[in-house]
């Protein structure tokens, strides 16, 4: 990739985030709803992030590092992983149908 080429995030399935999250250990999982759904419930392990705090992130993580990121629907997180694209971060991932399918597909 040249320094010119356009970094972009790719929208993954929840089963292939699933899949990814038990197979990458070193993955960073984010979840963007607000924090009260957060506090009602999230993936273990992941991360409350809101847009006030991708600056502070954004000089811990390896850029060539895993990023997984789900909202509600599958929408917002598609804003959240744009911008860590935008800097550079080279494996975002935006998961299609937010939190409900991606906890049903790790029960799964």
């Amino acid at each position: 990739m040249r320094p010119s080429d356009p970094v972009t995030y790719q929208c993954i399935s929840p089963a292939a985030a699933a899949a990814m999250i038990r197979s990458e250990a070193a993955a960073t999982v984010f979840d963007v709803r607000d924090l009260a759904s957060y506090r009602q419930g999230h993936l273990e392990g992941a991360m409350h992030l809101q847009m006030e705090r991708v600056a502070a992130w954004l000089g811990r993580l390896p850029r060539d590092g895993t990023l997984i990121i789900y909202c509600y629907h599958g929408n917002a997180s598609q804003v959240y992983a744009q911008m860590f694209c935008d800097f550079r971060f080279t494996r975002v991932y935006s998961v299609d149908g937010g939190y409900e399918r991606l906890a049903t597909a790790l029960a799964g």
